[in-house]
């Protein structure tokens, strides 16, 4: 115990750690500054305005299709045998959700901040009728087969900017054991805890916890920054209960997908002796992985570290390449729970490999 309340406190005493996280409080600032000064009020009149046209734009379009598919006109397949199928007034439903769906804010002349983007997009309704859903499977017809759609997920400011702080656990789990093999600490260290497991296991510990709760406190400083200048000058129109509620979930993956990077970057500097072959490391895979896995190993995307965590943290589907019809299709891979377990299985490799050469070599 006395030995992980050093690690504790060493993590929060180190000045990388508060250089950090004030560094991006303050982009933070600047951002919610940014996005307030550039933001306008939003205007009732131009809203009604706005949604009076976009039902205008969509129920022309409706007749023009309906008139077009009546007349024996050309369509893709899935219009027509929906056409054919659906009774005229499912059929128009569906023309209103799919082809013929006009958003409001494409007639809008207001530059309005809305709150929902710190999540996702801002289609107008409630964040609980129009956020992403994962849970049901999105089947399209590709080349006259079936085929399951991955989907996105929650693509806003939150989820978008998480891999950055990834970035922030990367540079601190590498340079927390990098810097006591660079001055020498380690040996001291091991002499008042011999046990060198019990020593990198605390290590890992105290790194994840504090760089999860470090991670976790500035995105909330963040979306409390963002909701400010939606709530003061934007729209918080269509923020509900299940909006909070994703984005407390939001930050709880980025922050403990942080915390296993931290570990992950720790491993590398343990197998390493060194923080910068750490960060290259890590860094340098996440630069050139997309162009490896596109060139020369498609199959291996749903597999990849990147892309499982940030399909975790969104709340997103990975996807990998299907061969349909000699096409090269990106399909479902899995979900977000099972990318979420792969990001552990890829830390805790690396641990592991971190274990066992911290216990067989030599530490001068």
């Amino acid at each position: 115990m006395k030995l992980l309340v050093t690690e504790l406190r060493r993590f929060w005493g180190r000045r990388i750690t508060w250089g950090v996280a004030i560094a991006f409080g303050i982009i933070m600032v600047l951002a919610a500054v940014i996005t307030y000064t550039q933001t306008d009020s939003p205007d009732t009149d131009t809203r009604q305005r706005a949604s009076e046209e976009a039902d205008r734009f969509t129920q022309d379009c409706i007749e023009a299709v309906t008139a077009e598919l009546e007349s024996g006109a050309n369509f893709d397949d899935f219009i027509v045998e929906n056409f054919e199928s659906l009774p005229p007034e499912e059929f128009e439903q569906f023309l209103r959700e799919n082809t013929c769906f006009a958003d409001p804010r494409q007639f809008e002349r207001d530059n309005v901040f809305e709150a929902k983007v710190i999540l996702g997009d801002v289609i107008p309704g409630d964040w609980s009728d129009v956020r992403p859903d994962t849970s049901e499977p999105e089947i399209f017809d590709f080349a006259g087969e079936e085929v399951r759609q991955a989907q996105a997920g929650l693509q806003g400011i939150v989820p978008s900017i998480s891999v950055f702080f990834l970035v922030i656990a990367v540079m601190i789990g590498a340079s927390f054991v990098g810097a006591e093999y660079k001055f020498g600490t380690v040996e001291n260290l091991l002499l008042w805890e011999p046990r060198r497991t019990r020593v990198l296991l605390t290590k890992f510990a105290a790194g994840f916890a504090s760089s999860a709760v470090l991670i976790a406190i500035v995105l909330a400083f963040g979306s409390a920054l963002f909701y400010v200048v939606a709530a003061t000058k934007g729209s918080t129109e269509g923020v509900d209960g299940r909006f909070w509620l994703d984005l407390v979930s939001t930050i709880g993956r980025a922050s403990l997908t942080g915390g296993l990077f931290f570990i992950l970057a720790m491993s590398i500097a343990v197998i390493a002796r060194n923080t910068v072959a750490s960060v290259v490391a890590i860094l340098g895979w996440f630069v050139i992985s997309n162009i490896v896995v596109e060139l020369a190993a498609r199959w291996f995307r749903q597999w990849e570290l990147f892309t499982n965590a940030t399909s975790f943290i969104s709340e997103a589907d990975t996807p990998r390449f299907e061969e349909i019809q000699n096409f090269q299709q990106l399909v479902y891979g899995h979900g977000y729970l099972t990318a979420g377990f792969l990001v552990v299985v890829w830390t805790a490799v690396f641990a592991l490999a971190a274990i066992v050469v911290f216990n067989r070599r030599d530490v001068d």
